[in-house]
């Protein structure tokens, strides 16, 4: 990060630097925009109060972006219409539906579709034609205009009549995407123009019929665009139409293009900047199977800067795009366009000459990027500058400001709003135009974290700006969830939940229920939350903390969209990792500053749903983002991070339904369980344990018995499970540590020599590239690689772990040479599915028990162990009984020791055990615990954690005939 020093901070003038009150009135007027998400309805309503204002607004900018509001708003109604009309089809993984059985499954559920009678469907394309009519006018008339309103009024009574007529309710009620070309991807309409010109370069024959084929959604706006800035050049014969390629034409899309193939059409597709290029490919196989020939298509699509050699497997003469440096938002930030609008913003306030001494793109600051645009698809345009500004009196000083772009039109308003009402926690905003936002930037000398303020101070200051948010950035109370057509957050959170179920066959079509259960959790206070409260997002001032990446993280199509201000307060806890107390006192000042009394009950499962979103972009951006080794431990630590931090949360909820009403204490009969695959089952994604694990440490509790855990875990997670579960210790890191939590000692049962040679293969470690280390492990090692996901079908429609990568050990033959050539003679290792684990090679599960037996009971104390791999073997030689769950694989060597197996797996297993240990139905004593008040939120994951453990045949049957089960199969 750049760095200043802090007396040049210090030494600014205090002059306030607010927006202009033209600004402030314009864009006061558009608080309905905070929240993009529209239906059909919706975005009529906002459309006939943009035209009726289309007459009366000031001439210039204000003009020009009402002009373009009405632009966007129309192509929405357009893209709605189409939707509507295309109607639904399955939704197949891409490679059954390339083989001739989904083709069939597709073309047959198609038809069936065609056949279903949908009332006015011939007067809605009559109205879609007339309106793409109106809008042409009014597009001509953009063009030629100078920010005049005068020659949009023709056109605008027409538009208005046509609003009057009524759409089909069901229409009315369609929910509609947003533009990702125009709200994150920072185009302009500028640049499709340019589009076109180059394909007028190419194509000079303006007697040449051309159909603009727009892939919905962003190719709706764009054919818009396209069409009538081609009439306006003096091509003759220009057609439009739009398909979504995911879901393929319809046979009247079909029908259409074939015809426009017959007639000689040249095709023009255009789309958003392409991630991969595959939907541009699956429209040229769409355009080819319709009659099209190759050398009568082009592809218009810009390039972005994240993906520049998308088209590089394209044929020559295919493709005609416009490069990142030209696009028109990279021209508005060029320093003398800047200097200029500074100094517009900058006059009023006293400032008599602005000039601009030095930039920088934002990411030049990590040394990651040169050209302005960030590594990641969606990043927007962010340019700094460093200025000189010169008093009336002549004082001069030197400030920083930063552009930034936030969406085109209305899409961009709400970062100026967002700006304006939370002045007291962000950096102060000079104006927003031609959709940059231009605000002070204050350098700092060193992270937020380490300006000196304590930990109370950062929790109340974090505490006041969400409770700012609630009551200044509301959304109607009738705002719930579901209204977003890309609910990215609930849907993660449904699928997690959904391998409750187990197999695909059952989980994938559960999904859909779960979702609409998550959809009636109530929330009473509906919020533009802020969605990224990480501790790098804050800075220090003289003024105290501000929060930076205060807008954009919250509501969009790639974004979590969930609007409960709970989720804000989960994902400070886990990015600050508060603990119990600090996340208490960060409640009980949000509700004091917002009134929001019943966050708590919505909390637990925010958490869950900021922890696994965590996981999920972290693993995006260590795969989608070109990186260096030291961002991709840091996207690993934010992975690791929010698993455990998951994985803690679970099991305190958990065990807040199992502990024991006293204190843990030592005595006989100790039972020793391991973690993985007996208490605990990675059934979300994340290691969890079932109602079956909770109700088996209840009986244990209630009859008396020490419970200590034996695991390959780490010693924090040891801690961490004792204390949720109230749990008297335990061994970790395969026998190389005790943890006693009665006395709150531990002790590392390996000896100082190993522990360097342990420190000494981590440093080895360390530089191999890829190689990534569970840094909470201090006694041993756990090493693996991620590899990205395999895309076949059984691995699409079942995910095991969250995000898009998987953990793999270590090649053997490189941990073996390393451990040769270094000579580490006191370590050994061993490969499991998912990583390498080194350990010390005179310390086990069975030296473990045996040490902590001796230390806290003595060495003739009755111990019953309870495991379920290899490496419990050693623990149930040691004990004086043992058991396991059914999933066992070493089953002949586990009873050669005396093993008890039982009949079923998992947590099953383990209640299965306890229940002959404590003889349950002699004393009929039950451990289920049901508390009584819980949330909404709490009694779905409960009622998950008993499906886990045994599928509730009932629910089931209820679910295959209940319509929306199979809502996940339908697009």
């Amino acid at each position: 990060m750049l760095m200043l020093e802090r007396q040049a901070i210090i030494g600014r003038s205090t002059v306030a630097l607010d927006p202009l009150p033209a600004e402030t009135k314009f864009y006061s007027a558009y608080d309905w925009c905070l929240d993009p998400h529209l239906t059909v309805g919706e975005a009529s309503e906002r459309l006939a109060a943009e035209l009726d204002r289309l007459g009366d607004v000031e001439p210039g900018w204000q003009a020009r972006d009402v002009a373009t509001n009405i632009y966007l708003l129309s192509c929405s109604l357009l893209n709605g219409v189409d939707e509507y009309l295309r109607g639904h089809t399955l939704r197949l993984p891409p490679q059954l539906a390339k083989t001739r059985l989904g083709r069939l499954a597709l073309r047959t559920t198609d038809r069936a579709a065609q056949k279903i009678p949908l009332r006015h469907k011939n007067e809605l394309r009559r109205w879609s034609e007339e309106w793409q009519n109106g809008l042409d006018i009014l597009l001509a008339d953009l063009m030629r205009s100078d920010g005049d309103a005068a020659p949009f009024a023709g056109v605008v009574g027409k538009l208005s009549a046509l609003l009057r007529r009524r759409l089909p309710s069901g229409l009315r009620d369609a929910r509609l995407g947003i533009p990702s070309a125009f709200n994150r991807l920072d185009l302009t309409p500028d640049d499709v123009f340019e589009l076109g010109r180059q394909f007028m370069r190419e194509s000079a024959d303006r007697s040449q019929p051309v159909l603009v084929l727009g892939l919905r959604t962003a190719g709706t706006y764009f054919s818009a665009l396209l069409c009538s800035f081609f009439k306006a050049e003096g091509y003759s014969r220009i057609a439009a139409l739009t398909v979504q390629p995911k879901k393929g034409p319809s046979e009247r899309e079909r029908r259409q293009l074939s015809e426009y193939a017959r007639k000689g059409f040249t095709l023009v597709i255009v789309d958003d900047p392409p991630n991969s290029g595959g939907t541009i490919v699956l429209a040229v196989d769409i355009a080819r199977q319709a009659g099209f020939d190759l050398s009568s298509i082009r592809v218009l699509v810009p390039t972005h800067p994240a993906t520049p050699g998308w088209a590089a497997m394209l044929p020559d003469g295919l493709v005609i795009t416009l490069e990142p440096e030209r696009w028109r938002k990279q021209q508005l930030l060029d320093p003398r366009i800047v200097q200029a609008r500074l100094a517009e913003y900058l006059a009023p306030r006293g400032f008599a000459d602005v000039q601009i001494l030095d930039s920088w793109w934002a990411e030049e600051l990590d040394g990651s990027q040169q050209h302005g645009a960030s590594g990641k698809r969606g990043a927007t345009l962010k340019r700094i500058f460093k200025v000189q500004l010169q008093a009336a009196q002549g004082d001069r000083e030197v400030r920083h400001f930063v552009a930034k772009g936030v969406g085109l039109g209305y899409l961009g308003y709400p970062a100026f709003l967002v700006a304006q009402r939370l002045s007291e926690f962000v950096a102060p905003v000079l104006g927003l135009r031609d959709g940059i936002l231009y605000s002070e930037w204050l350098p700092q000398k060193q992270a937020a974290t380490d300006v000196g303020l304590n930990r109370d101070s950062w929790i109340d200051r974090m505490a006041c700006y969400v409770a700012a948010r609630t009551r200044l950035m509301a959304l109607p109370k009738s705002r719930v969830a579901g209204k977003a057509v890309h609910e990215n957050g609930w849907t993660l959170l449904a699928e997690a939940f959904g391998r409750a179920y187990g197999s695909f066959v059952l989980d994938v079509p559960m999904r859909s229920l779960i979702q609409q259960r998550l959809y009636q959790l109530h929330c009473p206070y509906p919020t533009l939350i802020d969605g990224n409260m990480e501790a790098g997002k804050w800075i220090g001032d003289r003024t105290g903390l501000l929060k930076t990446g205060y807008y954009g993280h919250g509501l969009g199509k790639t974004l979590l969209n969930s609007v409960d201000p709970a989720y804000d307060l989960a994902d400070a806890i886990l990015s600050f990792e508060l603990s119990p107390d600090e996340e208490d006192r960060l409640l009980r000042r949000y509700v004091e500053h917002s009134g929001d009394t019943s966050v708590a009950d919505r909390l637990f499962i925010n958490k869950l749903l900021a922890g696994l979103w965590a996981m999920e972009t972290a693993q995006e951006n260590l795969f989608s983002v070109v990186q260096c080794g030291k961002q991709q431990q840091e996207q690993h630590r934010r992975f690791l991070g929010a698993w455990d931090f998951l994985t803690v949360q679970t099991a305190q909820f958990c065990g807040a339904r199992c502990r024991p009403s006293r204190a843990a204490s030592w005595h006989s009969r100790l039972v020793f369980l391991d973690i993985d695959g007996v208490l605990d089952r990675r059934i979300f994604g994340y290691p969890s344990t079932t109602a079956a694990g909770i109700e088996a440490l209840s009986l244990l509790s209630k009859h008396g018995c020490s419970v200590a855990l034996n695991t390959a875990r780490s010693v924090y997670e040891v801690k961490d499970y004792c204390e949720a579960y109230g749990l008297a210790g335990g061994v970790a890191e395969s026998g190389a540590y005790l943890w006693d939590a009665v006395a709150g000692h531990g002790l590392p049962l390996i000896d100082q020599n190993t522990l360097v040679q342990l420190d000494e293969l981590r440093r080895a470690l360390r530089q191999l590239p890829g190689v990534f280390l569970d840094e909470r492990h201090r006694y041993s090692i756990r090493a693996y690689m991620i590899e990205k996901k395999p895309q076949s079908l059984l691995s699409r429609m079942r995910r095991f772990t969250v995000g898009q990568g998987v953990p793999v050990p270590l090649p053997t033959l490189i941990v073996r040479d390393l451990i040769t050539t270094l000579r580490l003679d006191r370590l050994c290792f061993r490969q499991t599915t998912s990583d390498t684990t080194v350990v010390a090679k005179d310390v086990d599960k069975g030296t473990g028990l045996a040490a902590l037996r001796d230390r806290v009971l003595g060495p003739d104390a009755e111990t019953i162990a309870i495991g379920d791999t290899e490496a419990d073997l050693p623990m149930f030689r040691t004990a004086t009984r043992s058991f396991a769950p059914a999933q066992i694989r070493c089953k002949r060597e586990a009873r050669l020791l005396g093993c008890t197996v039982s009949r079923h797996s998992y947590q099953r297993g383990l209640l299965d055990i306890v229940g002959a240990l404590v003889d349950r139905k002699a004393d009929g004593c039950d451990g289920r615990i049901e508390p009584a008040d819980q949330s909404d939120g709490e009694r779905l994951f409960l009622d998950l954690l008993r499906v886990a453990d045994r599928l509730q045949a009932r629910a089931l049957v209820g679910a295959l005939f209940n319509r929306a089960t199979f809502r996940i199969f339908i697009r």
